[in-house]
């Protein structure tokens, strides 16, 4: 009963929210309004996209970070509305310091002063789901991230209503709607793991390890020990965040932009980093961060990008990064029907999908996309248009690519749009090519030397030589009994020699024979090098090569 209170008044408070703001934006079309009408009614004189933020933070908790998600995808929704809606990113009322030590005591079993060496009472940053402290932990500064109150509870609540939603817009065939239920679908997926900070520590660890060797890539280590369901404790990165450069630029705020001198900050280099390391997670290591709004990038000396807040974070396949490369590289060479067809291969298709219609309407946008220029394809539009493009094109016959697909390709979206905004002549598209060709040429390298092809080598080669002793004695009898020619140089035509010659061709059969039974014992799941039967097998065999051709430097057959 309580839970239906509860649902039935966040429905009644939605309900009243939408009715004020839409009231409010109908009369904004007219040139006077009622003073005490426009007194009641919320900020009158909006823009759309505006409008769209101010409601959103009207209805607080789960629709900001609806919002923050929505400002990701503009295939779905204009380039003006998805900046308008970045706003959300950090504007939101924190709670109180009681709270905090609430939660954590009954978290961790302790108050935060009995477990950090010292801790701020007021927050950093705050957010829709959480807010965040600095502490000191062992003499390490650190990121305390505590759970709003009641959190789980509120989200649960207006996650129902959506659910409810979607229902109805299904039911009642309201098409203009449609576009809502995708995100909205995502939006309560990624908000089940969100609401657990464990998922977060886990991905965060992943990704920490994945940028080892990244010399232009810092995730913070995660403190397991004090990391629970609605607590997480991370190593602070002292940086500035991409929001706040954005707004200091934005603002004219030159003695915050000057700050960044002395460390190096090159605004290119950036983009470009933020660009290397996004592909490099994606199609290297298969995992991704996949919330790259300017909140969650830290910028660090030397043009080093700093990632938090690993709440959503795209995973994708080996079969789809291959076909994402070849789609990447067919877009740039201006390659329709290679884009179809690794299209096809990463998509599904609904009961009326139409995939004749989808081909066609790539060479319908291919004409806007496109400039001829000496015989060549040149992209003519920046790459948030052509992926948004594809995207409504595939919604339109039918042709769905993967949840992995679409959620790359928003992430790919959304790192235009944010390095449009922070390097506007920086081109993203020709970017992402060259990066796709590195991959090609790093995957190619690592092909050629990955175990899995030794090991067919090694199984390859053991077929061979098993056959080997058996030819290697056949060829010797038929030495012996004089059916093959010899020849010796003068200088070596000793009959001692003789014997020494054959006494290495039968040391020559015997250690093929011995590579042959060590290949043919297997080799481990996961070779490596050290002190195992991998290594010796390779070494002996390295053996057996060097005495073969020492062994063929004294013989020289003739016909």
């Amino acid at each position: 009963m309580k839970l239906l209170r509860h649902n039935l008044r966040r429905l009644s408070q939605i309900l009243w929210v939408l009715f004020r703001h839409g009231c409010a934006h109908l009369l904004s079309r007219r040139e006077r309004v009622w003073p005490p009408l426009e007194r009641w009614l919320p900020q009158i004189g909006l823009s759309g996209p505006v409008r769209l933020r101010v409601l959103l933070e009207d209805l607080g908790g789960t629709y900001i970070k609806f919002g923050q998600m929505l400002a990701l995808q503009p295939d779905i929704l204009s380039v003006e509305t998805c900046n308008a809606l970045f706003d959300l990113l950090d504007r939101v009322e924190s709670f109180p310091y009681s709270e905090v030590e609430r939660i954590w005591v009954e978290e961790i079993g302790r108050p935060p002063e009995e477990v950090f060496d010292s801790f701020e009472r007021e927050p950093v940053a705050t957010a829709s789901v959480g807010q965040v402290h600095v502490a000191f932990l062992d003499g390490a500064k650190v990121a305390v991230k505590v759970q709003r109150p009641d959190a789980e509870f509120e989200f649960g609540s207006d996650i129902r209503l959506m659910v409810t939603m979607i229902a109805v817009i299904r039911r009642l065939r309201l098409k203009f709607l449609y576009w809502l239920i995708e995100p909205t679908t995502e939006f309560i997926a990624w908000t089940r793991e969100e609401l657990d900070y464990r998922f977060e520590a886990r991905y965060s660890e992943q990704m920490r390890m994945n940028a080892a060797a990244n010399p232009v890539q810092s995730v913070p280590p995660v403190f397991e020990r004090y990391t629970t369901r609605r607590t997480l404790v991370v190593e602070y990165l002292e940086g500035v965040t991409l929001l706040k450069y954005l707004r200091a630029r934005e603002d004219g705020n030159e003695v915050a932009i000057r700050r960044l001198e002395p460390a190096g900050f090159d605004r290119r280099q950036l983009a470009a980093n933020v660009i290397d390391n996004f592909l490099g997670d994606a199609f290297r290591n298969g995992i991704y961060h996949a919330d790259l709004h300017p909140a969650n990038l830290i910028i660090l000396p030397d043009n080093v990008v700093g990632y938090i807040d690993f709440g959503i974070t795209g995973v994708i396949s080996r079969h789809a990064r291959r076909h994402l490369v070849a789609m990447t590289l067919a877009l740039a060479e201006g390659d329709m029907d290679t884009l179809n067809i690794q299209f096809l291969e990463v998509s599904a298709y609904d009961p009326e999908a139409d995939p004749r219609s989808f081909r066609a309407g790539l060479d319908r946008l291919a004409a806007d996309w496109y400039l001829e220029e000496g015989g060549e394809r040149r992209l003519a539009v920046n790459f948030t248009r052509i992926m948004g493009d594809m995207l409504v094109l595939s919604r339109q016959t039918g042709v769905l690519p993967e949840r992995d697909i679409v959620k790359y390709i928003r992430s790919s979206i959304a790192i235009d749009g944010l390095v449009t905004r922070f390097e506007p002549v920086f081109d993203v598209g020709e970017y992402l090519v060259a990066a796709c060709s590195r991959y090609l040429q790093w995957q190619g390298r690592r092909n050629r030397y990955a175990p899995e092809r030794l090991l067919d080598f090694s199984a390859a080669s053991g077929k061979l030589l098993r056959d080997g002793p058996r030819r290697a004695n056949r060829l010797l009898e038929r030495l012996a009994a004089g059916e093959l020619p010899v020849r010796r140089d003068a200088d070596s035509a000793e009959a001692g020699d003789e014997v020494g010659l054959r006494t290495r061709s039968l040391q020559l059969a015997g250690s093929i024979l011995l590579v042959a039974l060590l290949l043919s014992a297997g080799a481990p799941d996961s070779p490596a090098l050290g002190l195992n039967l991998w290594t010796a097998q390779w070494l002996f065999l390295a053996t057996a090569g060097s005495f073969l051709a020492v062994t063929l430097g004294k013989l020289s057959w003739s016909r």
